[in-house]
């Protein structure tokens, strides 16, 4: 899916250049009527009796194309819930960017004055507007190598979750991003550790088993472990990634050999951990697998 010239920006860098190169989702921005209107699903919500608000749901795609975080505003509470409910169900192709699957931001205004309740793209807003809880700033503070990376990405991690606003799908964002700081700059396994694990808690309800995105929080779990020196816990993760990887390039063909790119580097590594801890057969086994 192509929308050159409509995407309004990025709202995060696609690979970043930590010590094993770790992947992270990348999240775009976009507020169009055309790209609304490309959903393969897009069920409007019910409607609410007498009720003619106007409510404005801001949401956000994993790279399946499926819902993963909604955000209403405006109109009465009754239709935010019909409006947020039903934005839930709704399902987009895969977005490609250099044939990585990427997560969208973007927006509805939903019009409960008419029957079916209309379905329109609001006004121009700014990235500000469309994310009001999760910013760029620890993002790109880790894609241009910014000394104060660490501290930029834990304010932001900190700001997330003092917002009373915000969901667990943002803040478990906001600890990944951080952990990979913590990694790439601190040099802290330990305490990256502890943030990939917040990530994994508050993302695993709300991705399913076949989003990529759990396969990358795995992977960088993997890595913290690693470099702790837990290799059997940085194995059992590598498993998990594998697994997730394996069912998102199952799952649609969009993106497929991004993921199959992934489980492969994926693989690998878990074959050189085990073949350091002296597990050659294991890892020769694990090797084979690949062009299976």
């Amino acid at each position: 899916m192509r929308y050159a010239s409509l995407l309004l920006g990025f709202l995060s860098v696609g690979v970043i250049a930590s010590a094993q190169d770790l992947p992270v989702p990348r999240r775009l921005l976009i507020l169009t009527q055309t790209f609304l209107d490309s959903a393969e699903v897009r069920e409007p919500p019910v409607t609410v009796a007498g009720d003619h608000s106007r409510v404005l749901v801001l949401f956000r795609l994993a790279e399946s194309g499926f819902v993963i975080d909604t955000r209403a505003t405006g109109g009465s509470e009754r239709a935010r819930t019909a409006a947020a409910e039903a934005v839930k169900g709704w399902r987009f192709k895969p977005t490609l960017v250099g044939g990585q699957p990427v997560e969208m931001q973007s927006g509805a205004l939903l019009d409960f004055s008419s029957t079916p309740v209309g379905i329109q793209a609001p006004p121009p807003m700014s990235s500000q507007q469309i994310s009001p809880v999760l910013s760029t700033r620890c993002l790109l503070a880790i894609s241009k190598s910014d000394p104060d990376a660490v501290a930029t990405c834990k304010r932001e991690a900190q700001s997330v979750d003092m917002n009373h606003g915000h969901t667990e799908m943002e803040s478990a964002s906001a600890h990944d991003e951080l952990g990979l700081a913590l990694l790439k700059f601190a040099k802290e396994p330990g305490q990256a550790f502890a943030e990939f694990n917040r990530a994994i808690e508050l993302a695993g309800q709300g991705f399913a088993a076949s989003n990529g995105e759990m396969g990358q929080l795995y992977w960088h779990r993997a890595e913290a472990q690693q470099q702790s020196n837990r290799a059997g816990d940085a194995s059992a993760d590598f498993v998990l990634a594998a697994k997730r990887f394996q069912a998102a390039n199952a799952a649609r063909a969009e993106g497929a050999s991004w993921y199959r790119t992934c489980l492969e580097r994926v693989i690998r590594e878990h074959a050189t951990l085990l073949d350091g801890e002296g597990k050659h057969d294991e890892a020769e086994a694990l090797l084979k697998t690949i062009s299976q």
